[in-house]
């Protein structure tokens, strides 16, 4: 058929024309890591949406920056539904049940990293002094909190900008259709701030 297809960030099996990746896996590995060489021992992760093949890629490769440190890879409370501020509070005040030593928390998402800052807020806990916070799908609003808040940033924008740009050479017939399919590469950006 001629009709041209695009993978976004989904599975690399699904045969597509076009197939737009991102490493949102290398990214949750490299947080990790890096609160780890930066003194932090007890990570929690606190994640959303996790009946989606990304976000529980991005918790397989929080648990291996967790062992290969040596470190308690215990500290989770995943939920298949929505991101909110209500899941980071009531997230902050679960794991710190089980586990009072919590030192830092990453989050699959930028809503529920505000969430736990504000539920810090309230129990006067200091970010970082008490716990660091970070997430791993931030935008222009994790410049705009009190401390920042440390994130993983995607260019959304320029990845739609590209992929339009690639389906409207598609869809004007300016592809070989004998032609392999192409893979296109996102880079993600740490972006540290205050709250680590």
């Amino acid at each position: 058929t001629n009709i041209p297809t695009i993978n976004v960030v989904g599975s690399p099996f699904s045969p597509a024309q076009i197939t737009i990746e991102t490493a949102f896996f290398e990214a949750s590995h490299k947080l990790t890591e890096h609160l780890l060489e930066q003194g932090y021992k007890n990570i929690g992760f606190i994640g959303a949406h996790m009946d989606n093949r990304l976000q529980r890629q991005q918790l397989n490769d929080w648990h291996k920056a967790m062992l290969s440190y040596y470190q308690n890879s215990d500290l989770v409370i995943t939920m298949p539904g929505a991101a909110s501020l209500q899941l980071g509070r009531y997230a902050l005040n679960e794991i710190l049940l089980r586990q009072p030593e919590l030192d830092a928390v990453i989050c699959s998402h930028e809503e529920i990293a505000l969430g736990i800052m504000f539920e810090c807020q309230r129990r006067l806990l200091k970010i970082p002094g008490n716990i660091a916070v970070a997430c791993l799908d931030g935008s222009d609003s994790c410049d705009q909190t009190h401390p920042t808040l440390t994130s993983i940033r995607i260019d959304y924008k320029k990845m739609g900008t590209e992929t339009g740009k690639l389906l409207i050479g598609l869809l004007n017939n300016n592809h070989d259709e004998s032609e392999e399919s192409r893979i296109v590469q996102f880079n993600y950006q740490i972006e540290l701030r205050q709250s680590t």
